[in-house]
């Protein structure tokens, strides 16, 4: 994978895939009302990212857009809870951002997770190459190599996790729409954004509101983990210092859009 396509488009979906022919793809959507900074961050990031990782970007923007290459990057990189951002579910009228950011999983890799005490890339926990993972997982959210190496965040409110969890379940590739009342909510575990953005290993690829490096020690920076009810007893016994930041929602059957939203405000209030 030596080359990478940026799609620019004017409402709709952010889509991230990977092509029959071999390149990364990336649908970052603006919203009609216009491009704002935290858009031209994101095209920024993407671009650099790639270029570092030896991907040439070849970008296909809507007409309407056609002058992305003049966007100046922002003089100071902007909090994404700052602006309404085009996002893959359209039940939130302002985006899915807010203060804090997420990592959702299984129940059974939260609880491995809080007995480590550790959220690791898929690299550092498997052992195998970032390669070698990418070719595993090609059928089942597809990503470039170097994803891999990352721990990798949402934005708080944001129903990606959901589909990333229960495809990493079922080896195949879900979006958040596939899913419906009575599938198994992801445990969300929550982080403030302006701590992570601030670490010497956060990187940022233009999909990710940040990413970090390798693996993340909790005790310092886990704002909250968000678990189904119907869950709890699977993490109780591996809790330990982390019993104070666990919040039990029970919600009937959510949707992936209400689990999301109800997981980041029990966060938020939990962190004031």
């Amino acid at each position: 994978m030596r080359e990478s396509i940026l799609r620019l488009a004017v409402g709709g979906l952010p889509i991230p895939r990977g092509l029959a022919s071999g390149e990364w793809c990336y649908r970052h959507a603006v919203r009609p009302e216009g491009v704002t900074d935290l858009d031209r961050q994101m095209v920024t990031d993407f671009v650099g990212y790639e270029d570092r990782h030896g991907r040439r970007v070849h970008v296909r923007p809507d007409t309407e857009l056609e002058d992305w290459a003049t966007w100046p990057a922002p003089a100071r990189r902007p909090h994404p809870g700052g602006y309404a951002k085009q996002c893959c579910s359209h039940v939130f009228p302002n985006g899915c951002v807010g203060r804090l950011v997420c990592h959702g999983t299984t129940t059974r890799a939260a609880g491995d997770i809080l007995g480590l005490g550790t959220i690791l890339a898929a690299t550092a926990l498997t052992g195998q190459s970032a390669t070698a993972l990418a070719v595993a997982r090609a059928t089942s959210w597809p990503e470039p190599p170097d994803y891999f190496e990352h721990v990798m965040f949402a934005n708080g409110s944001c129903t990606a996790p959901e589909a990333v969890a229960l495809s990493r379940s079922t080896g195949r590739a879900l979006v958040p729409n596939d899913l419906r009342p009575g599938y198994p909510p992801a445990v969300r575990f929550y982080f403030d954004w302006m701590d992570h953005a601030s670490r010497d290993d956060a990187r940022f690829d233009g999909v990710h509101p940040v990413k970090i490096k390798d693996r993340l020690d909790l005790d310092s920076c886990l704002i909250a983990v968000v678990i189904a009810a119907s869950e709890r007893n699977a993490v109780k016994d591996v809790l330990n210092a982390f019993a104070p930041r666990l919040v039990v929602l029970d919600l009937q059957d959510p949707t992936p859009a209400a689990w999301a939203h109800a997981a980041l405000q029990a966060a938020e209030e939990l962190h004031s």
